[in-house]
Formats: structure tokens, C-alpha cells, sequence
């Protein structure tokens, strides 16, 4: 992982008051027809790290919304998307596999 990403979920996780926690990969996998995604991330922040995504992808969380534009691959850090709670990802319907690749991070108490 990108030390500047792993500086940046540790900043964040500050902000939110949580010192200690794990990061581990997640990758979700929609397999090619499958448009919609729903994820359960409650008590947990899944930060996307995908470096490509279809364009008019959609990701609909409790703390986030997030589409997909044309210049997605030109972000750099701003690709970290952050989303916890209930996360419903959306595709547009493509002819290949999708792969969300993201950082979990879960607070220890």
C-alpha cells in the first residue's frame, strides 16, 4: 500500500478519535452482468484504492456519495474515498469483471 494513503487513513482515523485499529485489503468482485453491489460496514471504513473504475460507477454509503466521472483516472489521493455503514455500489452494465479494491480499517476498542 501507498505510504501516502496509509498517512492519510492514519490522519483520518485520528480525526475520528480512533488510535488503535487494523487495516487489511477487501476486495469486492462483481462478477460480469452483476450491476449492484451491497456491502455491510458497520463498525468498520472501507477507503477505496481502486485504480480504475467504470466510468458512471456509483457508490452510495451512509457518510458518502461518490460517482465515477471521466477524470477519475487523472485523482491521485483524492481517489481514497471514504465510506462506512451500508454501501451500495452500482455499474453501469459492462461486458468484463469489476474489482473494488479497498482498505478496511477496523477501530479496536
Amino acid at each position: 500500500m501507498d505510504s501516502f494513503v496509509i498517512a492519510y487513513i492514519d490522519s483520518r482515523m485520528k480525526q475520528m478519535g480512533h488510535t488503535h485499529y487494523t487495516i487489511e485489503p477487501y476486495l469486492a468482485v462483481l462478477e460480469d452482468g452483476v450491476t449492484e453491489y451491497n456491502l455491510n460496514c458497520f463498525n468498520e471504513v472501507l477507503f477505496l484504492n481502486s485504480k480504475e473504475l467504470a466510468l458512471g460507477t456509483e457508490m452510495i454509503a451512509d457518510n458518502n456519495y461518490f460517482k465515477v466521472e471521466d477524470y477519475y483516472s487523472y485523482m491521485e489521493l483524492t481517489k481514497v474515498q471514504e465510506f462506512t455503514g451500508f454501501l451500495t455500489i452500482n455499474v453501469p452494465a459492462v461486458n468484463h469483471l469489476q474489482i473494488f479494491e479497498f482498505i478496511r480499517v477496523i477501530p479496536l476498542t
